[in-house]
């Protein structure tokens, strides 16, 4: 299967992934819904059918962060968001140095997140530090910043 990532405007066919993977989102889902539109929004194309997303957001004139990030059920675990990934760096890197992404810390002991934390890590993420309490984070989800160089 050849699937093309580019930027995107596809805000229906992004929620239609999103919406596939709404119980990964949890309350977020509102604020995903603004942040397709006010992030850098790139798109999973296989022919013409969306089939997984990435946000980031500008924290600085060098760094970006991953605010969302999806993939249809029946696409994962293929290779398509590690793609989805590599190739959206790969289109921003003239423009940033660095990538972060925030999520739940190895220091809470969850299977899910730790195979979210294995996947970026598996990209080239590198742990830069865990954050408890996070500010705007319920106080019992510390937060572990990965980041990695794109440039």
């Amino acid at each position: 299967m050849n699937v093309v990532v580019k930027k995107t405007d596809d805000f229906k066919g992004v929620l239609k992934v999103a919406q596939s993977s709404k119980r990964y989102f949890e309350t977020g889902f509102g604020q995903l819904k603004k942040d397709i539109q006010n992030h850098f929004l790139f798109g999973a194309y296989l022919n013409d059918t969306v089939i997984g997303f990435v946000t980031y957001k500008e924290n600085s004139k060098d760094v970006i962060e991953i605010s969302w990030l999806a993939v249809s059920p029946e696409y994962r675990n293929k290779g398509f968001g590690s793609q989805l990934v590599l190739d959206s760096l790969e289109q921003l890197k003239s423009s940033y140095k660095i990538c972060e992404v925030k999520t739940l810390a190895e220091t809470y002991k969850d299977p899910g997140y730790a195979k979210t934390r294995n996947f970026y890590k598996k990209l080239g993420f590198i742990s830069l530090e865990i954050i408890h309490p996070y500010p705007g984070w319920d106080k019992d989800s510390p937060c572990q910043i990965l980041v990695k160089f794109i440039q």
